[in-house]
């Protein structure tokens, strides 16, 4: 990656993708928005992006389009994907034929394997990984805000099967850290991946089920022992994967989730509004590892499945 000032592509305008474009577009940087929701590309191209709660800003977003082949005309160097990792395998069948060899994609999303994905599917030889350590909400279109930034994010490729950094690495982290949103180089970004993943596990699925904020979840008894059962699995199929997090991990890993606000994670969003969920990338991941270590994962593998049933229902129903 030798261009000065790429242009960035950005698939996706829910709260993480909106953040990420207005920081972004604020800091100069050459910005081109994908979003399908015709109502939210309107306000965008009329008065920006606007961010709130902890970081307040505006930035002018003048490249706004509706389509990957819109996005494709502005030949982006980089393009992240913001959208949720279901919408994945869509998002990539709609860019297999109009993406050129000179873009660098990078995942910008929950969950294990989508840079994986994105490498098989495109039939490229690196993708890139980011580990957002940022959330928010939606307040309209154009607005989100910014509930909290645990600094920094990180990012990483994925090389021949091989986790690494390079140049585009480097290169991104200086662009974002540049703009607001401090991100460091990780040499093998599936150990924050994997971290990552566990903890969004524990209580997305949970909380998506029961209808409890993160704060209730962890105080009501019966729902704790459950996201700590998470935990527990998770842990032991990263440690079988190559990824010790040490004895004290549990401990930590809920310390973590005990400092989860009295607020819902996005999944719980997503059920109540009947759409669909991470769940396949998340508890369902930890699931499909599992069974490639040969680890018992009980207690995700339930989780998914009532996720994935409930889902089903609502969904069908439309």
């Amino acid at each position: 990656m030798t261009v000065d000032k790429p242009t960035i592509g950005i698939i996706g305008l829910g709260p993480v993708g909106s953040i990420l474009a207005a920081h972004l577009a604020k800091g100069g940087a050459d910005v081109v928005v994908e979003d399908i929701a015709k109502e939210l590309l309107a306000k965008v191209k009329k008065d920006g992006l606007r961010v709130s709660g902890i970081r307040k800003l505006s930035a002018r977003v003048d490249k706004a389009v509706g389509s990957l082949a819109e996005l494709a005309k502005f030949e982006p160097d980089i393009v992240f994907v913001a959208t949720k990792a279901c919408f994945l395998k869509s998002v990539l069948a709609e860019l297999k034929p109009v993406f050129t060899p000179r873009m660098r994609f990078v995942s910008f999303q929950n969950g294990m394997d989508n840079e994986c994905l994105i490498a098989e599917t495109l039939g490229i030889k690196t993708t890139y990984r980011v580990v957002v350590n940022y959330a928010g909400n939606l307040d309209g279109p154009g607005d989100v805000r910014m509930n909290w930034f645990q600094p920094p994010n990180y990012i990483g490729a994925f090389q021949k099967g091989l986790y690494r950094t390079d140049e585009t690495t480097k290169h991104i982290a200086g662009i974002m850290t540049s703009c607001g949103l401090a991100t460091e180089e990780a040499s093998d970004i599936k150990r924050h991946v994997w971290e990552k993943t566990i903890l969004n596990s524990a209580l997305c699925s949970v909380c998506a089920l029961t209808g409890q904020t993160m704060k209730e979840a962890m105080e009501f008894e019966r729902s704790r022992g459950l996201s700590v059962k998470v935990l527990e699995e998770g842990l032991a199929v990263a440690k079988a994967d190559g990824y010790d997090f040490g004895e004290d991990a549990l401990n930590r890993f809920i310390s973590y989730l005990e400092k989860g606000g009295a607020h819902k994670p996005s999944m719980s969003v997503d059920v109540e509004n009947k759409r669909r969920t991470e769940v396949d990338f998340l508890s369902g991941a930890i699931v499909t590892y599992g069974k490639r270590h040969g680890i018992q994962t009980p207690v995700n593998d339930v989780l998914t499945k009532l996720l994935k049933s409930s889902e089903n229902t609502y969904l069908s129903r439309r």
